[in-house]
């Protein structure tokens, strides 16, 4: 395993104080990693704000509990592992692609009300027309496990049996 180290911004510094700095060793510090559980913190947190934008899609009867039901769904063990990309040269970020198939998911359930799907996602990403993730998406199709999980979770915010 290889350390890693970032450099100290000098911005605001004089070049005597960047020498100084130099010349004991601390221009470049190790760079401090998160644990598992801040990753999974910052993970969840990125979902949440992610789907925020498609908050006013959420069906009437939904919009006072769309948050609670993505925060069980971020939180879940069936859908946490996959909310981070694993692997290439994305690994360690968002995995939009998955979170889309959720949102696409959610719709067939109507808990999301909108025309169509590219719309939705338009709306999720911030894009005039279709791009990488939409076209992508199906790479990390939801599991059938994963599909009844989210039948229950939305039961459960609703209090439905």
């Amino acid at each position: 395993m290889r350390e890693e180290y970032v450099q100290i911004p000098e911005k605001g510094m004089t070049a005597e104080e960047v020498l100084t700095l130099w010349r004991r060793g601390e221009l470049f510090r190790k760079a401090v990693k998160p644990t598992g559980d801040e990753l999974q913190a910052r993970c969840r947190q990125e979902v949440l704000s992610y789907v925020s934008a498609i908050d006013k899609y959420a069906a009437p009867e939904w919009r006072p509990t769309i948050y609670k039901l993505w925060a069980e769904i971020v939180s879940n063990v069936l859908f946490a592992p996959s909310l981070v990309i694993q692997k290439g040269r994305n690994r360690g970020h968002l995995n939009k692609y998955f979170v889309t198939n959720i949102v696409f998911h959610m719709k067939a359930l109507d808990i999301y009300q909108c025309d169509n799907l590219l719309e939705l996602h338009k709306q999720l990403e911030g894009v005039q027309e279709k791009n990488g993730i939409y076209k992508a998406a199906v790479v990390y199709c939801l599991t059938r496990e994963q599909r009844i999980k989210i039948r229950e979770l939305a039961q459960k915010v609703t209090g439905q049996k």
